[in-house]
């Protein structure tokens, strides 16, 4: 997937449905912190990887996980100002994920946002695995 988008974006009215993949569970989740940033920033190169953030996300299974650890991404942007570019997955198991997110906060002289994503839905968001391949479907609230 080095040269391919690593997801794939439907949109419905109010809603952003988009669909990851990975070769491995933290690949998906590094994919996933990828996609929300990639969706929302006109240019995701033009984010220094300067700051490290640490993050540990518990969910009561995989899709419950799936949600919750976007969710986290999209409050670091939110509530602290923070555009991500780069997401090293330390540790993942069916309820945790433990992780190094990398990125900066937001300078409006450089960064600009293309779509702002309000919320990142529990509705119709799953995580699979189907032979090797890992999948990720997650709704973004526009």
């Amino acid at each position: 997937m080095e040269n391919q988008k690593k997801y794939r974006i439907t949109q419905h009215q109010s809603e952003l449905a988009v669909r990851v993949g990975g070769d491995s569970q933290a690949d998906l989740f590094s994919n996933s912190g990828f996609a929300l940033f990639d969706v929302m920033m006109a240019d995701l190169q033009k984010v220094d990887c300067k700051e490290k953030v640490p993050l540990e996300v518990e969910g009561s299974d995989r899709d419950d996980l799936m949600v919750n650890w976007v969710r986290e991404l999209l409050y670091l942007y939110q509530g602290s100002g923070y555009v991500l570019r780069e997401f090293h997955i330390r540790e993942v198991k069916d309820t945790l994920v433990k992780a190094e997110v990398s990125g900066e906060k937001i300078d409006p002289d450089r960064h600009e946002i293309k779509q702002e994503i309000a919320a990142v839905s529990f509705h119709k968001s799953r995580m699979q695995k189907t032979g090797n391949q890992w999948t990720a479907h997650l709704i973004f609230e526009v």
